[in-house]
């Protein structure tokens, strides 16, 4: 095969932004680029050192610290260094092009690609355009987005392309789905990239409330805090359940396959899967997020009729019991959720996005 050339990604270190950043390597590796994905030191804990696809570079930036002003401190000498590393880098290497996916960690790239002269791209996945993102995008050729109407967002550099999904989850593009009914269930809970304290602790009352009869039928896989496991599946275990519960599943994509309802957070990688594999989920949007982008990620979701959401209130498990109780008795309602939630799913992403950028490059050329 032959090489297209070396391109640089650069992400920040939530799973959010990592996931999508990895599969879009991996498409841009199996045709023949040369990938350096940068990213900070949270991210590599969502990156394969082995991995042939890319090859990795850290900058020690720090995405999380405990004050704001010991942050703003960090950052005064952190940015600097991690654009003179990553200048000299891509001096070195002269990269075709260079692609943001979010984060303060992005943001030396990024400077550095536009001082330097390389054609910049940005791909958003939330429907709230990032911070940085935000800054760089009026120095980008294109921004690649997942929603349509995403806040802050030029019009005249959005496309609408949908987030990079990775392979695992495309081989689980549209499987049957089965409803609830009277027969085994399985609920698919997930906290996010760092677990949530929130659905350990509501998830258990919520499901007490489910009558004998629904309990017996029910299998539950958890994805809960390292902290929270233990307590979590003491409590399963106390109602004689059949439960999971894990910091982290390998195979989420499976899981999320097998199951009837989901029940998770708002952050735009779990929606983009979700709506690959085509189910219901009942969303509760992380309360502080940056900028509210996972209230208004999970609103447009529900506009689409892909899910419910609940806000996070003092009434928050006697809502989560009222709508689980709604999904498990209503499969017709399920059915035409899982759907909907298909029809929201942009599987050829990855590959929009490197045709669009291979077009713009071959008529710079």
């Amino acid at each position: 095969m032959d090489k297209k050339g070396i391109c640089v990604l650069s992400t920040g270190g939530t799973g959010g932004h990592v996931l999508p950043c990895t599969a879009l390597a991996t498409e841009l590796n199996a045709i023949g680029w040369e990938v350096i994905i940068f990213t900070d030191l949270r991210g590599l804990q969502y990156l394969d050192k082995s991995s042939n696809e890319y090859s990795i570079e850290v900058l020690k930036i720090s995405s999380e610290t405990a004050s704001l002003r010991k942050k703003i401190l960090e950052l005064t000498y952190q940015l600097p260094l991690g654009a003179l590393r990553s200048g000299k880098l891509m001096f070195r290497k002269k990269p075709k092009f260079v692609l943001g996916f979010g984060g303060v960690s992005t943001f030396p790239i990024l400077l550095m690609s536009v001082l330097l002269r390389i054609p910049t791209f940005i791909q958003e996945q939330n429907a709230v355009l990032g911070r940085v993102n935000r800054f760089f995008q009026r120095f980008s050729k294109k921004v690649f987005c997942h929603f349509s109407n995403t806040l802050f967002l030029d019009p005249k550099l959005g496309l609408n392309y949908g987030n990079p999904v990775r392979n695992t989850v495309l081989k689980k593009l549209n499987s049957q789905y089965l409803g609830p009914g009277p027969w085994p269930i399985t609920v698919l809970v997930l906290g996010g990239s760092q677990g949530a304290r929130l659905l350990s602790e509501a998830l258990p009352k919520c499901i007490e409330t489910l009558s004998k009869k629904t309990k017996e039928r029910l299998t539950i896989f958890h994805q809960a805090r390292k902290d929270d496991i233990d307590k979590v599946f003491a409590a399963y275990r106390a109602m004689e359940l059949r439960a999971c519960v894990r910091p982290f599943f390998e195979d989420v994509e499976r899981l999320m396959s097998e199951s009837q309802i989901i029940i998770c957070r708002a952050g735009s990688n779990t929606l983009a899967d979700i709506s690959i594999v085509g189910r219901p989920a009942i969303l509760i949007p992380l309360k502080h997020a940056k900028d509210d982008h996972q209230v208004r990620n999970a609103r447009i979701f529900a506009e689409e009729g892909g899910a419910i959401v609940i806000e996070e209130t003092p009434s928050l498990v006697e809502d989560l019991s009222e709508k689980l109780k709604l999904i498990l008795n209503s499969p017709s309602k399920t059915s035409a959720m899982a759907d909907k939630a298909l029809k929201m799913g942009k599987p050829d992403a990855s590959k929009d996005i490197i045709r669009t950028i291979e077009v713009f490059l071959g008529e710079k050329e």
